[in-house]
């Protein structure tokens, strides 16, 4: 379905982002310029002596966000559709790796479908909860700098599905994954992602080095699975008190 970023740990050498990019991390102003870093507190244009004024620390190291969202629609290609009207959700940059991020939960407020309230078992009338969900970053388009993130259900969901819930006691399945492009280059604290679909098809829907679509697909009323995009736009925050973090796509 929907949201995040992605990211985590690391304490490399200053130029290691370009071997590794794009990665989450941060870009720090040295005490004082000398040895290898960076000219500019983006950390993109390499420099030695004087000008090294920064340096580059790979990693997020466990840092917690928030997402909300407004109006989210998740249509099918064959024309199905559930709207919801506000979404939310938690989660963390995962330590030991600065490209995922995890421990996310997504939930949909106001859900209906043809005018019938949709639920996930356990949950309030309209509210829809997401089964756990995880994230990396990737090239979307390499040679233009442009990056994506990739969301999908964790490694531990058995059912292999983001989300299934009833809308009327009619059941609606959804799984597979979801791309949404991400900035780069720029130390902040808040980033808006915004996911684009076109009749059910999403906008972006492969890596750059894959000829593999990462699409969804939604199985509405038990019937057979197919295509299925995302539509909406949701800011992810990081908590108070969390340090500014940069997804650098230095090449």
């Amino acid at each position: 379905m929907c949201l995040l970023m992605a990211c985590a740990l690391g304490a490399v050498a200053a130029a290691s982002a370009s071997a590794t990019a794009p990665e989450y991390g941060r870009c720090i102003k040295k005490a004082k310029a000398e040895g290898k870093g960076y000219t500019s507190s983006k950390c993109t244009v390499a420099g030695e002596g004087k000008k090294a004024k920064y340096e580059w620390i790979p990693g997020a190291g466990k840092t917690k966000f928030e997402t909300k969202g407004g109006v989210g629609v998740l249509t099918s290609v064959g024309g199905e559709q559930v709207e919801c009207k506000t979404e939310s959700s938690t989660g963390e940059f995962l330590e030991g790796n600065n490209k995922e991020a995890g421990n996310m939960k997504i939930k949909f407020n106001e859900c209906e479908s043809l005018q019938l309230t949709c639920s996930t078992p356990g949950a309030k009338a309209g509210e829809l909860v997401t089964n756990n969900v995880e994230g990396i970053v990737g090239w979307e388009n390499k040679a233009k700098k442009k990056t994506a993130l990739e969301l999908y259900p964790a490694h531990s969901v058995s059912s292999g599905l983001f989300i299934e819930f009833e809308c009327a006691g009619l059941v609606v399945k959804v799984r597979g994954k979801i791309l949404v492009p991400i900035k780069n280059d720029a130390m902040k604290t808040s980033e808006t992602l915004k996911y684009k679909a076109s009749k059910g098809k999403q906008k972006p829907e492969k890596w750059e080095e894959s000829s593999e679509k990462v699409i969804l697909e939604s199985s509405f009323k038990g019937g057979p699975y197919e295509q299925a995009g995302q539509q909406i736009t949701s800011v992810l925050k990081e908590l108070a008190g969390e340090e500014a973090l940069e997804l650098n796509a230095v090449i």
